[in-house]
């Protein structure tokens, strides 16, 4: 029963569908002077696109810098961090607090 109705609602969907796209197609289609304008958006954007990859293209990177014995001289002034535990016992505890608010079981 459900079946046919079913079908029945499909077909004349495609119906609609078929009439909206053979009989009304001038409804869908584009307007020149969008096209014309988009296009020529597209034109100036990809020129412009252009002559920065060949402005990239001109550069040129030394590693001479990274084998300098200023670079290498450098002194590394970085502390090692101490392991903390993972998570909290309450989302509104800082990370130092955590101890101070634990739950004894008194």
């Amino acid at each position: 029963m459900y079946q046919k109705i079913i079908l029945g609602i499909g077909a004349l969907g495609l119906f609609y569908l078929g009439y909206v796209l053979f009989f009304q197609s001038n409804q869908f289609a584009l307007d020149d002077e969008y096209v014309n304008s988009a296009t020529e958006n597209l034109v100036a954007k990809t020129q412009v696109f252009i002559e920065r990859r060949a402005q990239l293209d001109s550069v040129s990177l030394d590693g001479g810098l990274f084998t300098d014995e200023r670079f290498t001289s450098l002194v590394s002034y970085t502390t090692t961090l101490s392991n903390q535990t993972v998570g909290k016992t309450s989302i509104f505890d800082l990370p130092n607090e955590i101890s101070a608010y634990t739950n004894t079981g008194e």
